[in-house]
């Protein structure tokens, strides 16, 4: 793979070998957590068959709907698996797959401790201009990687505000160092620690059918409790206690799981993610957006569709929009943006 500033061949073919032992670092996840995951889902469905006799003889009968409640239960847990495995899209992984044209290592002896040294924060001081990066790659018989990685930012930026200070990659936008992961990940939105794995541009739709797979047990299961205690609790002090911190526990996971189901819902129609709501005045190529302007929304029909539906093979990244285009989007609607479904 052609790497930035390099012409010797065997220069370049040490790129890709800086690639793979970076991302030999591995995660670094909290081991045990998805176990303790899968035995809250145990503790809390098995209590509630085990308090309620009811239901268990419901089970033994074939009710459908008791039926349907077991499906639903192993259903959110292979989805929770599903996703846990998943990557959510590393830069490394798309240099691997040889989709590189658009990220490329910094040639590590063109800006070595000698020639460039690290100030102490350990960012690169690496600022070219494109101009610059132009004049060192005349003579190369390929356009320059950086270049091409340069062309998906606004007029203007430079090497430095666009390069991780701990891979030592351009990032393509929308990118962002995961400290939990050790990567560069595409389109990162956050890292999920209940997952113990990053949420990106790769697994942010099958996270989202999680929250929703999730978010329907726990009602169901709280529904369950509630009929519990409703029919029961008269007959033993003790289970009815037991149910009701239970129930109350649920109910708080449901909450958090309904606002957070809202919230990814929200990014999805909009194509946003957590971490550029949450950052938006801290990345450089964001500050100047107008208020209440989704700088990368295609509408909502095309927005689910690339998050979920999209088969294009690769990694499909996104320019940042020139500033004239996005101060048009921040005009306000009219009767005929609206009988045009322009928010479409």
């Amino acid at each position: 793979m052609p790497c930035c500033g390099a012409s010797d061949p065997e220069e370049g073919a040490r790129v890709p070998s800086q690639v793979q032992r970076h991302g030999s670092h591995g995660r670094k996840p909290w081991r045990y957590v998805r176990v303790v995951v899968l035995l809250l889902h145990v503790f809390f469905t098995g209590s509630i068959l085990l308090l309620d006799p009811t239901l268990r003889s419901q089970i033994r009968q074939g009710n459908w709907h008791m039926m349907l409640y077991g499906v639903m239960v192993l259903l959110t847990l292979l989805q929770y698996l599903y996703t846990a495995k998943s990557s959510p899209g590393y830069v490394v992984d798309m240099l691997r797959a040889g989709s590189g044209m658009h990220a490329t290592f910094i040639n590590t002896e063109t800006l070595s401790k000698k020639d460039r040294p690290v100030p102490k924060d350990g960012s690169l001081n690496s600022a070219m201009s494109r101009s610059k990066i132009e004049e060192q790659n005349q003579q190369s018989a390929t356009p320059s990687l950086l270049l091409q990685m340069m062309d998906l930012y606004p007029p203007g930026s430079n090497s430095r505000d666009l390069t991780c200070s701990s891979c030592h990659l351009i990032q393509p936008p929308r990118t962002k160092h995961c400290h939990d992961c050790d990567k560069c990940v595409l389109k990162f939105d956050h890292h999920c620690t209940w997952l113990a794995t990053c949420i990106g541009k790769r697994n942010h739709c099958r996270f989202w059918w999680y929250l929703f797979e999730e978010t329907t047990l726990i009602a169901w299961t709280v529904a369950l409790y509630i009929q519990f205690l409703h029919l029961d609790m008269k007959e033993s002090w003790l289970k009815g206690l037991t149910g009701l911190i239970l129930l109350v526990l649920l109910i708080l996971i449901l909450v958090i799981l309904l606002i957070l189901l809202m919230l990814h819902t929200y990014l999805a129609l909009t194509n946003q993610t957590t971490y550029e709501i949450a950052r938006r005045r801290r990345i450089t190529y964001l500050r100047e957006v107008p208020s209440k302007v989704y700088p990368f929304s295609n509408g909502i029909c095309r927005n689910l569709y690339d998050l979920c539906l999209s088969r294009e093979k690769g990694y499909i990244l996104e320019a940042v929009p020139p500033l004239e285009e996005l101060e048009a989007r921040a005009r306000p609607y009219t009767c005929r943006d609206v009988i045009c479904c322009r928010c479409c």
